[in-house]
């Protein structure tokens, strides 16, 4: 596979993704195709353009920018003091699970979003 196909790859899987889901039928009849193609994409991405991991203090810092937060205002928000954000910001402390669980609550995503892959 090269970049070509990925997209040619791409673009049928969308495809099949429209069919299924224009369809009643379940298990459809493509599913098995749908999710080969899938793999393949996968396995080629995974390779090639691979998604370093990151650590939860980035993970808060992209949230905060993306929605223009302060500590301040994410402190107030996730019930969590400006005085703990701080140093888990600057990798100073460790994020607990009470954390995650707070953060996760209030951004609306699952906690293992935070966690290293």
């Amino acid at each position: 596979m090269n970049d070509d196909s990925l997209q040619r790859a791409t673009a049928a899987l969308k495809a099949l993704d429209a069919e299924m889901s224009a369809s009643s039928l379940r298990p459809h009849p493509l599913e098995d195709l749908a999710n080969t193609v899938m793999n393949r994409i996968v396995a080629y991405e995974a390779i090639h353009y691979p998604i370093p991991d990151v650590d939860a203090a980035t993970i808060l810092k992209v949230f905060m920018q993306d929605r223009h937060l302060t500590q301040q205002q994410l402190a107030r928000g996730a019930g969590i003091s400006q005085s703990t954000i701080s140093p888990l910001l600057g990798r100073r402390r460790a994020f607990t699970l009470e954390h995650l669980q707070k953060l996760a609550g209030y951004f609306g995503v699952k906690v293992g979003l935070f966690l290293p892959n």
